[in-house]
């Protein structure tokens, strides 16, 4: 705003003008009458009086006007700046026209000129100041333009996500219905689809409230979810809807406070539950047959497997009833072996026919697949057992349990409502009755094999008191002949000539290994029969009392016996020593030409002890490297060693009755290592 215009507001503008009207008032209408008579005529006073007041009626009228005007209240100074600027500009022309010139009435003058130009920048003023208010009621319009653009630029982005909004609806429920809910829980808007599986219409929900739609518990489901989200809170449900399941999805709405309706969107689900049922049910069949191929791996009855099989079944698919029929070895009868369901005392008591016609437990046995039976009153097939009729049974499925040419028995399971069962429900059925008949064959197996091994244990006890007791028997005429034969070589030695006493050394020779053999059968059939019980054992004492044993042969030979530090293990201390003992022999016997070397070691190996025992002696060839273990078995000749061939048979034996391995490494000429393992000791 310009210096000119800065009077005040637009009450201090008008009141300007007013004061200016008032004084020109008076002025034109009291300076005539104060002016001498003979100095101003009469003609110069009217004229002063009209033109001076008039001047300051306009001023008065035109101020009085201004607020019916189209000129805004706060350009009612600019007026008044008019005003004065008239006012100012003619009392600068009759200044300068005193200081010029010289006027004959100047103060007359003075009024009637200056009155004027005030009446004068009045008009300049109105004109100013409509000019002002029209440009100022422009900028305030294209205010107000710029406001409503920004208001439908708003409504227009509000539309967009409203739209955006619907089409997402739209997509996430193309088969769904759509309705607004009004804070009194009355249906404003309803609009959609799926309703063509129910009773009632869009048209029927439309300004209906929802206690005049729904009642029982219904009611209660759909109105505690509206009332929170009226509360704010979106909410997700399920109802069922005339025996179709429909799914809510809530939302409030609001105009920025709390929400005054309900955006509620529905759809119908009934397939989706339905297939979401049967894979559920599916996941409990498997879980069923997993649990029971451990049930069957950790049962030791299998009348408490075929149990748990027919609970599992029953629980699985809803029945009422399922059974475990055991066919008899007659083949005639089937024995309700175990089930579920079936009155007191049947179990383990009732009978079905195995070859009665009409009977649906005849007709399993004879066919290749599980027998389903949807209705039993309208099945041609079969007349109903007893079993069955007496129980209200109506469909069931029923299969074999084992082989189709061999079979054991029969799992059914039967219900006593009408029922249509899928593929995976007689495949769930054949796969319990399979684990069963697995259970069933591998209990009759492990049967089988302790019988097998009760008679190889008997047998095995006979052979070792044959062979105790032909050991035994054979020392007598062994000793017998030996003395005889040590006998005839002292008396007759000079008299037999080189020949003769060569077949008496062959003699004695033979007699000496029959004795060491009969000692070593004896030992060996002694191994479980006169052993005692295992214990910490020290090998490092072991080895030393099994060196102090061996030290002439040691010295004779000249052999170099050493060993690492040795473990304790669980043993039998008399039996090691004898293992020992045998392996540190046959590596000085088969040392070769050189100076027998042999080593004893030990290495961990898990909860067992690996002992070594290598040579450097001979060897032994790969092929006879699992023979030698056998009783009589050797590796060499008469010419490379005396041994009888049982040394490593019983080493074997030894290790075996602790628990252990014994094995040789080898090559021929480059020594040999028999290593075995022995449990560490507990303690």
């Amino acid at each position: 705003m310009a210096p000119a215009t800065r009077l005040g507001t637009d009450v201090s503008g008008r009141d300007v003008i007013t004061g200016l009207g008032v004084l020109y008032a008076l002025l034109g209408t009291t300076w005539p009458l104060v002016q001498p008579t003979g100095d101003v005529s009469a003609q110069e006073r009217v004229i002063v009086a009209v033109l001076v007041g008039g001047a300051g009626l306009v001023l008065l009228y035109g101020s009085s006007r201004l607020p019916r005007t189209d000129i805004r209240p706060g350009f009612f100074g600019t007026v008044a700046s008019w005003s004065l600027r008239g006012v100012g500009a003619v009392v600068g022309i009759l200044l300068f026209i005193e200081l010029v010139g010289d006027l004959s009435d100047p103060t007359g003058n003075f009024l009637i000129l200056s009155s004027l130009a005030a009446v004068a920048g009045f008009g300049a003023g109105v004109h100013d100041a409509r000019a002002k208010s029209r440009a100022y009621t422009l900028e305030q319009r294209n205010d107000e333009l710029q406001r409503t653009r920004s208001e439908l630029e708003e409504t227009v982005d509000r539309l967009e996500e409203s739209e955006r909004r619907y089409r997402t609806i739209t997509e996430t429920f193309p088969n769904g219905a759509v309705a607004l809910v009004d804070a009194d829980l009355r249906h404003t808007l309803v609009a959609g689809q799926g309703f063509e599986t129910i009773e009632f219409s869009a048209d029927d929900l439309r300004g209906e409230r929802l206690h005049e739609v729904y009642s029982g518990d219904a009611l209660e489901t759909v109105e505690s979810n509206y009332r929170a989200t009226l509360e704010g809170e979106p909410r997700t449900f399920e109802l069922d809807v005339q025996g179709r399941t429909f799914e809510f999805r809530t939302h409030p709405l609001s105009d920025g406070g709390d929400a005054d309706a309900i955006l509620a969107m529905s759809q119908d689900v009934t397939g989706r539950k339905q297939r979401e049922r049967e894979l559920a049910k599916r996941a409990r069949q498997q879980r069923a047959i997993a649990d029971l191929g451990q049930f069957a791996l950790e049962a030791d009855d299998l009348d408490d497997l075929m149990d748990e099989a027919s609970r599992r079944v029953a629980v699985a698919l809803d029945n009422d009833y399922c059974k475990v029929l055991d066919l008899a070895d007659s083949g005639e009868e089937l024995l309700l072996r175990q089930g579920v369901g079936w009155d007191d005392g049947l179990v383990g008591n009732a009978t079905v026919s195995a070859v009665e016609g009409g009977s649906q437990a005849a007709h399993t046995l004879a066919t290749t697949t599980p027998v389903v039976v949807e209705d039993i009153e309208t099945d041609p097939r079969f007349s109903g057992p007893a079993l069955l009729t007496d129980h209200g049974v109506r469909s069931g499925i029923s299969t074999i349990i084992g082989p189709v040419d061999e079979p054991w028995g029969i799992l059914g399971t039967h219900d006593t409502d009408r029922d249509e069962f899928s593929e995976e429900d007689v495949s769930f059925v054949q796969s319990v009755a399979n684990v069963l008949a697995e259970a069933i064959e591998r209990r009759q197996y492990q049967a089988d094999l302790e019988a097998l091994i009760d008679d190889l244990e008997e047998s095995n006890k006979r052979l070792e008191q044959f062979a105790y007791a032909a050991s035994h028997d054979l020392q007598e005429p062994l000793r017998m002949v030996s003395s005889y034969l040590q006998l005839i070589e002292r008396r007759y030695e000079d008299d037999l000539d080189e020949e003769g006493r060569e077949f008496l050394a062959f003699a004695v020779d033979g007699a000496d290994r029959m004795r060491s053999m009969i000692d070593g059968l004896l030992q060996y059939s002694r191994v479980k029969t006169d052993a005692d019980p295992l214990e910490p054992v020290d090998l490092d004492a072991v080895f030393s009392d099994v060196r102090a044993d061996l030290r002439r042969r040691i010295e004779a030979t000249d052999a170099t016996v050493t060993a690492e530090p040795l473990p304790r293990v669980e043993g039998d201390p008399a039996q090691l020593r004898q293992v020992l003992r045998n392996l540190l022999e046959n590596a000085i016997e088969y040392s070769g030409d050189e100076s027998p070397t042999v080593h004893v070691s030990a290495r961990p190996d898990g909860t067992d002890w690996i002992v070594s025992v290598s040579d450097e002696g001979i060897g032994i060839d790969p092929d006879d490297q699992d023979r030698i273990f056998e009783v009589f078995e050797r590796a060499h000749g008469r010419q490379e060693g005396t041994g009888t061939g049982i040394g490593l048979a019983l080493c074997e034996r030894v290790v075996e009755r602790h628990g252990g391995d014994i094995w040789a490494d080898s090559e021929p000429g480059d020594g040999t290592t028999v290593s075995f393992t022995l449990p560490t000791a507990s303690n």
